[in-house]
């Protein structure tokens, strides 16, 4: 195990490397005072956007960047109350790494040694599963694998894998199968998903969604009483929550200059009934999604230019994941202002579809990056008290 230790930017990282594990942790300064971390923070972030100011406009706290695209004006700022998450970056390599995979000249070969489906988390392990129809399973706490579970979960052959309500399913042989702590156990119930990530799930839902990129996005409401589908156009779904109001959809796409928008669904079985060949299709050329026209939803965000690759509660306050001026930084959304409250991991972390899912205590964000991966999952943050971890499959992928 090799160490050493260097400080950048207020924070001090550690690197060790294990025989088939590469860690990189990244911690923001634990010795700092929180006004001596918001003086660096302040400064760091002011500094960037000065360096990004092509256009030679005052830049100040208060106003970083600006933006009236389409009649879309928004005001980036500083926050007054930034939030001091500790980073930490950690590099796993796939435990089934095949160098068959690593050497293909075809990228539909090459991303096999990226997981098969977005991973989730149980019984506070990350579960991931690879190419070989089996998962790897990290505890969180010291991103070792419990090869325990493993043993206990890898007894057939799995194609997916989701968190359905509370437990671990996957599609084995065409069937959904149910862990129940022990044991697989062949489900009897209907579930709508083969190949496609769940976006979120409770007692009366399924909710998952398409993206045709420019062409569109549809998002999906499963009835699991009736087995009806209702769906409306959302370009394209990444995060959805429920809250009093309905059901919260974020959307984003990276097409031109970027668009995000959120909308609150008071009841999906207002929305349109999707026929089961309309389902993830295009119609005329577009998603199915736009053919909805029964307006059953409340827009609470819609920008331009700005792409918001997830929203995540940390105690009373909503935060959102922006990627603006080649930066992607965790931000309050206030109005038409956006304040960034912790600059992330201060580069371009940059995804197509990602997916946001809540498991207990912890947020889960599968993030892809088709140049890297096409649509396999890159890396993933799991945010979870003031810690933000970042996994990265195989190498470091920061780019």
């Amino acid at each position: 195990v090799a160490l050493k230790h260097f400080s950048c930017y207020g924070m001090k990282k550690l690197f060790y490397i294990l025989s088939t594990i590469i860690l990189s942790v990244n911690l923001y300064g634990q010795d700092d005072t929180n006004n001596d971390l918001k003086k660096d923070f302040e400064t760091k972030v002011l500094e960037y956007f000065q360096h990004q100011n092509w256009e030679k406009k005052a830049i100040t706290r208060d106003t970083l960047y600006k933006n009236s695209l389409f009649g879309c004006d928004c005001n980036v700022s500083i926050s007054n109350e930034p939030v001091f998450f500790d980073t930490v970056h950690v590099i796993i390599r796939n435990p089934y790494f095949s160098e068959k995979y690593d050497n293909a000249e075809e990228e539909k070969d090459y991303v096999k040694n990226f997981p098969k489906s977005y991973s989730v988390i149980y019984q506070n392990s990350l579960i991931s599963l690879f190419e070989n129809g089996r998962f790897a399973c990290i505890n969180l706490d010291d991103f070792t694998r419990d090869l325990k579970l493993e043993n206990k979960l890898n007894t057939k052959k799995f194609k997916y894998h989701w968190i359905i309500g509370n437990q671990l399913g996957g599609l084995s042989g065409g069937n959904l199968y149910i862990w129940n702590g022990e044991k697989w156990i062949k489900s009897k119930g209907n579930f709508p998903l083969k190949d496609h990530p769940k976006l979120y799930d409770d007692d009366k839902f399924v909710v998952y969604g398409d993206c045709q990129g420019e062409f569109g996005g549809t998002i999906y409401f499963y009835e699991k009483a009736t087995g009806k589908t209702f769906f409306t156009e959302s370009t394209c779904s990444n995060t959805v929550t429920k809250t009093r109001e309905g059901y919260n959809v974020l959307a984003n796409l990276g097409h031109m200059e970027g668009s995000c928008e959120i909308k609150v669904i008071a009841d999906p079985r207002r929305l349109s009934l999707a026929q089961p060949n309309e389902i993830n299709e295009m119609i005329k050329g577009g998603a199915l999604g736009y053919t909805d026209k029964s307006n059953a939803f409340k827009k609470t965000l819609d920008l331009y230019g700005v792409q918001i690759f997830s929203f995540f509660s940390y105690g009373s306050r909503e935060l959102y994941i922006v990627n603006l001026a080649d930066l992607t930084f965790i931000a309050e959304i206030k109005g038409n202002n956006i304040e960034i409250v912790h600059p992330l991991f201060f580069y371009d972390l940059y995804t197509h579809n990602p997916i946001t899912s809540r498991f207990g205590d912890y947020t889960l964000i599968n993030l892809d990056h088709y140049g890297t991966g096409l649509d396999s999952e890159i890396p993933v943050l799991i945010i979870h008290k003031n810690k933000i971890t970042k996994i990265d499959w195989n190498e470091n992928h920061d780019h």
